[in-house]
């Protein structure tokens, strides 16, 4: 690693190229440290992503436009990695919607195949049902603990998962799936325009 160096920030060691100038950077670093940790923690709030990281991140792209930005007074530089830290937020932020709106996504295809029968003519009766009436459905639910277990069991977790978080019994879980499918198919099947015609 001839033409690569290490600068270490914190305890973090990082390394850049040999052509990025950092003379002077990690005492810059560890001056600016703990304001941008105390950025990142309002930011971050219990939104579950780490605060320690974002800053680090921030620190890492400093590092790399180190010598036009010391050129510059502090203040201007301070701005440009709180910036950069608010970005990479946002960044976060952005990737963890899409993965939840993907995570939503299949569990309601979960859901509709959990609901709907393996038949032909029914799957496509299924088909006419949206995805907020199949969410309007579930809700309906009239039993809580049924509700529950159903939801559970919609994002992916198994009969033995369902019944440690519950406290309940593996035949308890599967009695109240069983129970959810049917209180669906009775409270959906008048949206397929099908009413038990298949």
């Amino acid at each position: 690693m001839k033409d690569h160096r290490i600068a270490s920030v914190k305890r973090f060691a990082v390394a850049y190229s040999a052509s990025v100038a950092h003379e002077g950077f990690e005492e810059f670093a560890q001056r600016v440290r703990p304001m941008l940790v105390a950025l990142a923690k309002r930011l971050c709030g219990q939104g579950g992503i780490d605060p320690e990281d974002l800053a680090q991140e921030a620190l890492v792209r400093a590092l790399v436009h180190h010598a036009a930005l010391s050129a510059q007074p502090e203040p201007v530089y301070r701005a440009w990695l709180c910036r950069a830290l608010t970005n990479h937020f946002l960044d976060q932020c952005r990737k963890r919607r899409t993965e939840l709106l993907e995570q939503e996504r299949r569990d309601i295809r979960l859901v509709r195949e959990d609901v709907g029968s393996p038949d032909a003519v029914t799957g496509e009766m299924w088909e006419r049902i949206s995805d907020a009436d199949l969410l309007k459905a579930i809700a309906r639910l009239p039993n809580a603990r049924v509700r529950e277990a159903f939801e559970l069991h919609a994002k992916g977790l198994r009969y033995r998962a369902i019944a440690q978080r519950m406290g309940v019994p593996e035949g308890t879980v599967g009695s109240w799936l069983f129970q959810a499918r049917k209180e669906l198919r009775e409270l959906l099947m008048p949206l397929t325009d099908g009413g038990g015609d298949a």
